[in-house]
């Protein structure tokens, strides 16, 4: 669930996910019983809403997170994980929050006023008084001020994230305004994404000091200001653990306590079948699912998820470098039935429409695959053959002049029977046009690090997950390259782009008006298809499974995290 980082990269993002384990399915109108939804069917969120004054005051929510972490400077290369976001979110401030459709609002408990100009050039900000670091100094404009000096690449020292990120890019200038709590955000150029800007604020006197950035929060958060403190690591089990804050000047947290548990999907779909834990991401693991479903007292969320499932294409290496080979591998495979391989058991739509830059809760959402969405291995072979791989008579692998055979390795993370399953099926079918696949299963720590984001691989399959529902957040997933020698890919692993998409994202950032917005996602969304870069072939899933009498907690949607302060229990607790 890391996002590699270059000499440019883009917003802290869950950008590349193993996300789920899954099972085969079957049957080939993807409706199972009949019941099947559609994705208009799908909410926006599913949060289990409860009145803060409805709710009890106390107990712990016992969080199933991904995996254990040590480093919780969410914004060094190491902390960029969605289990360190889901702790931050409680103990550090955000300018803005997002609806679960994906829109941008300022954060009150933090921004009192906010107001952008017409033109998208200029903000202004005033900054609630109340607000305070845990160490008793005020939140004022210059800890703004210093996320975006250093953030941007300005500030001198070997930080753990260099180079800029996307959005502090198009920062001109921070000015202080009538006093410390009073701020202008002045851009170079129109900027629509403006709440991509300070998420997950540190302290100024961290963010300026390289030392204080790299090892302050190791295993340690010692300045917050949340609704929650951080309290410990429990060194035993790994669980994070953030308790009430009781100096926080908002809406005080229901909670005493939550804990972040890390465990494997089985692990914790059994933990919470007995108990143990009162939620945890379910992803769509058939065995997972059932056992998080079986329990009586709780239930599995059912919402859109701000992520994708896709097979990645590596143009950088040789039996893919042409764009008529990337398109013969679209036409050749069958997406909805990657699709069903693990959606059908769990209810989910094994609808291959899925937008690379919008989720179908976006008014914008479109399927722009063209003629390259829908299996057709008549023309796969003809393009196969059109790019001089040919298929002699009685051979079953086809071969160039050179007589060397179209073969491609399809790498997964070992366990992960999802991309087992669809490495498999997707040998299976490319073997009908002549293509030679590889399977091989590669230990889950060297899978993204050794393989996909070093370039050595032709195939595989996983998760892009975005952390705002903003576009241009993934610029750097689809365009590229960027740097002076023309091999920097920064996290685009398809490593190929084109003139085309890399000015069309420039535009993007500068359009303010939301319709001219959404017309221009899917503009790229289609260039990308065009330049065949990657396959999508379903919208990841929004499955949580939560305790029944906890509220306010669950499927978020768009919103992209939860309210933590408002999380409560509708029954008393021990």
């Amino acid at each position: 669930m890391r996002t590699r980082r270059t000499v440019a990269y883009a917003a802290p993002v869950l950008a590349l996910a193993l996300a789920a384990t899954a099972c085969g399915g079957g049957g080939d109108d993807g409706g199972g019983d009949g019941d099947t939804p559609t994705l208009e069917d799908i909410a926006a969120s599913d949060l289990n809403p409860v009145p803060r004054e409805e709710l009890e005051e106390g107990g712990i929510f016992v969080y199933g997170s991904s995996q254990p972490v040590d480093q919780l400077m969410s914004h060094h290369t190491d902390g960029n994980l969605g289990a360190v976001v889901e702790i931050i979110k409680a103990v550090m401030p955000s300018a803005f929050r997002y609806t679960d459709k994906g829109e941008a609002e300022p954060n009150p408990a933090y921004v009192e006023e906010f107001e952008m100009n017409d033109e998208g050039t200029e903000m202004d900000f005033v900054l609630n008084q109340d607000a305070e670091w845990s160490n008793g100094e005020p939140i004022t404009w210059e800890d703004y001020e210093q996320q975006w000096k250093t953030l941007s690449g300005q500030e001198d020292g070997d930080f753990g994230a260099p180079g800029e990120v996307y959005a502090y890019q198009s920062v001109e200038d921070i000015e202080e305004g009538g006093n410390e709590y009073e701020f202008t955000v002045t851009f170079s150029e129109p900027f629509g994404e403006y709440g991509m800007l300070f998420e997950n604020l540190y302290p100024k006197e961290v963010m300026e000091d390289a030392d204080k950035f790299n090892e302050d929060y190791m295993n340690d958060i010692p300045i917050t200001a949340g609704p929650f403190d951080f309290k410990e690591v429990d060194e035993s089990s790994d669980t994070t653990i953030l308790e009430r804050n009781e100096d926080w000047w908002g809406d005080k947290a229901l909670l005493d306590e939550i804990h972040f548990q890390p465990g494997d999907p089985e692990g914790q779909a059994q933990a919470f079948a007995n108990g143990e834990i009162d939620g945890f991401y379910v992803g769509y693991t058939a065995s997972t699912y059932e056992t998080a479903s079986g329990r009586e007292d709780g239930h599995v969320t059912q919402a859109i998820d701000n992520g994708y499932r896709y097979i990645e294409m590596n143009a950088d290496r040789p039996v893919l470098s042409d764009v008529d080979v990337r398109h013969a591998v679209m036409l050749g495979i069958d997406r909805q039935a990657l699709a069903q391989l693990s959606l059908e058991s769990i209810n989910w739509p094994s609808d291959p429409t899925a937008n690379r830059l919008l989720r179908s809760s976006d008014p914008h959402f479109q399927d722009n695959s063209g003629d390259l969405g829908e299996q057709d291995q008549e023309r796969s072979r003809e393009l196969l053959d059109q790019a001089g791989w040919t298929l002699d008579e009685g051979a079953e692998v086809r071969t160039n002049e050179d007589g060397e055979e179209l073969e491609m390795r399809f790498f997964c993370p070992a366990g992960v029977k999802a991309c087992e399953s669809e490495a498999q099926v997707t040998k299976d079918m490319l073997g009908e046009v002549g293509i030679k696949v590889v399977t091989d299963s590669i230990p889950t720590d060297a899978f993204f690090n050794d393989h996909i984001y070093t370039g050595d691989f032709e195939l595989a399959s996983f998760v892009q997950v975005g952390s705002t529902p903003y576009v241009g957040e993934s610029f750097e997933n689809f365009t590229g390259p960027f740097g002076d020698d023309g091999e920097d890919w920064g996290n685009n692993n398809a490593r190929t782009s084109t003139d085309e998409i890399n000015d069309k994202f420039d535009e993007l950032r500068q359009t303010v008006d939301p319709d001219e917005y959404g017309k221009l996602a899917n503009e790229i969304d289609a260039l990308l298809w065009q330049n065949g870069q990657g396959i999508p072939f379903f919208q990841r899933t929004g499955t949580y499974a939560m305790a029944d009498d906890l509220a306010n907690v669950g499927g978020p949607g768009l919103q992209s995290n939860w309210h933590y302060e408002d999380i409560g229990w509708t029954t008393p607790q021990d």
